[in-house]
């Protein structure tokens, strides 16, 4: 309706784009999202939801650049750089990531979710002492030993992943079922049942 009566206000395609990216409907989406932005090139929002598209269309390189586009009009942004670090780390950039998700903590976007993309990026990195630190940011320290003999085990690393599983287990025996489940399949790997 708003853009029958106005068929040049941006706002209203960012919205439509906004709301099929919700629905998952991305081609759909970036057409509104780029039109959005050929009235109105300041729409740092409509840059952020094209960088999320592309990412999902494995566009990486393309996620990065609108990052960056939308960082260039909101610089202060967390949220803008805990994204392009994804898109970092999902193309395979690990380096880059953990920059990007360490620009994010210093403009006090310290999310638990950006911690744990944090140690994440150090686990790719194997920097497995910082991945710890970064997790115990974002959950607590039994989660981050969980969370740190998740990647130790999907690395083969078993010592190492029952070590982990044992230490989230003695610091919340109640709450961590889950690692209780995963020292399960790590004796069942190593013959241990």
């Amino acid at each position: 309706v708003v853009l029958e009566k106005d068929p040049d206000f941006a706002r209203a395609y960012e919205g439509l784009g906004r709301a099929l990216f919700q629905q998952k409907e991305y081609t759909e989406a970036e057409i509104h999202l780029q039109k959005a932005l050929e009235l109105n090139p300041m729409l740092w929002k409509a840059r952020n939801f094209l960088g999320n598209i592309y990412d999902f269309q494995k566009r990486f390189e393309e996620a990065a650049q609108a990052y960056k586009s939308a960082l260039a009009i909101k610089p202060g942004n967390g949220l803008l750089y805990n994204n392009l670090g994804v898109s970092y780390m999902l193309s395979g950039d690990f380096k880059k990531a953990a920059r990007a998700f360490n620009r994010a903590i210093d403009l006090k976007y310290n999310t638990g979710k950006v911690y744990n993309n944090l140690g994440m990026a150090y686990a790719n990195l194997e920097d497995y002492s910082e991945a710890l630190q970064a997790f115990k940011q974002g959950g607590g320290n039994a989660r981050a030993y969980n969370n740190l003999g998740c990647i130790y085990l999907k690395k083969g690393m078993f010592e190492e992943a029952l070590r982990c599983f044992e230490k989230a287990i003695a610091l919340e025996p109640g709450f961590y079922a889950m690692a209780n489940e995963n020292l399960k399949k790590i004796r069942a790997a190593k013959g241990q049942l």
